[in-house]
């Protein structure tokens, strides 16, 4: 299974646009057997998502929760989850939803690597598109070098970066079996980072705009 375990929908209202709908197509034409739907601190699209995901293209129910120390993924999880948690109080409402939790670009500029030192994840983002390639780097060699899981998805929030990186897992197709494939360690991660230049540029388009 390819799949991007890490993109935004226009559920993520003040940093996303895109549909399911393109969202489901794009990843499609670029080869991808499903990806996660993780948008920021809401799971309101996942009924919408459940209409696209069908035999043969998979969306896993997820969600990105802020928390006082950075942002965690919860894959597999289907009922909201507040933000403004402590790290490990996020990690513990994701597990009792059957989820697995993922520290999201944690070596990334400006957010907090104690993160990952003083949470137990079950897996962190070793491959994040938006992270730069040193960011990217320190994660891979942490989560080498304390057993933790690896993973990668794009942080998409336009449709062109969809599976710009993934996640490959040797499962079946069913939620759970993705979920216990990351769990049980079953994963590589291919694509790249984006340029930085442009992932700067982007971010600073969308501060103007919301201001």
């Amino acid at each position: 299974m390819k799949l991007d375990l890490h993109v935004h929908s226009r559920y993520s209202v003040k940093d996303c646009s895109s549909n399911l709908k393109d969202l489901v197509k794009i990843a499609k034409m670029k080869g991808l057997d499903g990806f996660a739907l993780t948008d920021h601190d809401t799971v309101a699209g996942l009924r919408e998502a459940k209409r696209f995901s069908s035999k043969g293209f998979l969306i896993i129910p997820g969600v990105e929760v802020s928390t006082t120390g950075g942002h965690v993924l919860g894959l597999g999880v289907s009922d909201e989850i507040p933000k403004g948690l402590k790290p490990e109080e996020a990690v513990e409402k994701i597990h009792e939803q059957g989820g697995v939790a993922v520290a999201a670009h944690p070596f990334s500029l400006g957010r907090r690597a104690s993160l990952v030192y003083r949470t137990k994840f079950d897996a962190i983002e070793i491959l994040n598109a938006r992270a730069g390639w040193l960011s990217n780097k320190l994660a891979e060699n942490f989560a080498k070098n304390h057993g933790i899981v690896g993973v990668g998805g794009s942080d998409a929030h336009l449709l062109t970066d969809v599976g710009t990186a993934y996640t490959v897992l040797n499962c079946g197709s069913k939620i759970e079996e993705v979920l216990e494939s990351i769990r049980g360690g079953e994963t590589s991660v291919g694509g790249r980072s984006l340029p930085l230049p442009l992932t700067l540029w982007r971010i600073l388009q969308r501060t103007l705009h919301k201001g």
